[in-house]
């Protein structure tokens, strides 16, 4: 029988994605950073804020990309991310008009 995932987040790692402390989320287990894979995947895919400085964002987002690479279902977390769902919907239309 197949155990149900736990993908409750902790307190630690809340206030981790909450201040952005990367340092602290790359000290956790990649169990235990399993529930805001997507959130991590998304933030280390987004461009840079202009807000920030660009290599205080860079440096940022290198170190999520390198905490991510060791984790194989963040290729198909990137996967989904990356899909351009107008695009898809426009030909699915298309698809249903020649049918």
């Amino acid at each position: 029988m197949v155990q149900p995932l736990n993908y409750t987040v902790s307190a630690k790692l809340f206030k981790a994605l909450m201040n952005v402390d990367v340092a602290e989320m790359s000290k956790m287990s990649p169990k235990e950073i399993r529930p805001i894979l997507p959130s991590l995947v998304r933030m280390s895919l987004i461009s840079a804020n202009d807000t920030l400085p660009t290599k205080t964002c860079a440096e940022g987002r290198k170190q999520i990309l390198t905490m991510l690479s060791g984790i194989e279902v963040v290729n198909s977390i990137v996967a989904l991310l990356s899909i351009e769902f107008h695009s898809l919907e426009i030909d699915v239309k298309q698809e249903q008009l020649l049918r």
